[in-house]
């Protein structure tokens, strides 16, 4: 784990930054795979709404990694887990850690089969997710609480 919270909050920009970019290389490709009806909607509506979606659920990450990230311990580990606070501990690592541990099924088996170079794109996308999630479980439970607001 860094010893400062700037690494983290660095990939939750680049994760909330990333989505609608991803939208804007994806769809793209889509279109000239051939593989979307001729009749169907415009490829816009999913590129332009991924902006839609990162401006509603930015304030809901933000929120997130500040109620995690405030109180950041230099010394806390990926893999903590503090016994001494159970609540936290189980409550963070069944939210987090099993986002996590979903994100990483998820790319298991999507990658289990070929597909277009462009449908990669969102396996790296989730799998990016995966050490924010980890990140935030680990330093939710191991705040410093001694920090007054």
């Amino acid at each position: 784990m860094p010893t400062s919270a700037r690494p983290l909050w660095i990939l939750t920009g680049l994760l909330l930054a990333f989505y609608p970019v991803l939208n804007f290389v994806y769809w793209p490709q889509v279109l000239r795979s051939g593989v979307l009806p001729s009749d169907g909607d415009s490829i816009g509506i999913p590129m332009y709404g991924s902006i839609l979606v990162t401006i509603v659920a930015s304030p809901v990450v933000l929120g997130i990694a500040w109620l995690c990230l405030r109180h950041y311990n230099p010394a806390t580990r990926l893999a903590t887990i503090r016994w001494d606070r159970p609540i936290r501990t189980v409550a963070a690592s069944l939210v987090f850690g099993g986002a996590a541990v979903l994100c990483v099924f998820g790319i298991v088996a999507e990658l289990g089969h070929a597909m277009p170079w462009y449908e990669y794109l969102w396996a790296a996308y989730a799998l990016a997710w995966v050490p924010w999630l980890l990140g935030v479980r680990a330093a939710v439970i191991d705040q410093d609480t001694t920090v007054a607001d």
